[in-house]
């Protein structure tokens, strides 16, 4: 049987906004509150498929997730459920491949896309 205890990680501090004028990428938007309904969900199957097709990524709005409750990670007595919301758990968990694993137990996973085609394992930096 799982768990039911909340692992503890590392909490993820976003960078900040950049100040910089950027020219940013023009990405197809899907909004998954079509997907309520049949149609919708036919809709948005297309919608997804073009945009990974012409562009390769995609922005998702009406996903359910919110920030909500950020502030309350500040609380020290708090269980981890209740200092970080949906979205803040996300990122931390996220970020734990990137910071706290290391690059030995990486290698261990590491893909090899370029010799047997499997998008499976861990890229390294620079890897393309």
């Amino acid at each position: 049987m799982p768990s039911l205890d909340i692992p503890e990680v590392p909490h993820y501090v976003h960078a900040p906004v950049t100040k910089v004028d950027l020219d940013y990428a023009d990405l197809p938007v899907i909004d998954l509150s079509k997907a309520s309904s049949l149609e919708g969900r036919v809709a948005l199957s297309i919608q997804v498929r073009e945009a990974m097709v012409d562009h390769g990524f995609f922005y998702v709005i009406n996903h359910g997730y919110t920030t909500n409750e950020v502030g309350t990670h500040l609380r020290p007595k708090a269980s981890v459920s209740d200092r970080h919301s949906k979205s803040e758990r996300i990122f931390d968990i996220a970020n734990v491949p990137f910071e706290h694993v290391t690059s030995e137990e990486k290698t261990t996973y590491a893909g090899t896309m370029k010799d047997t085609g499997s998008y499976q394992g861990y890229k390294s930096r620079q890897y393309w």
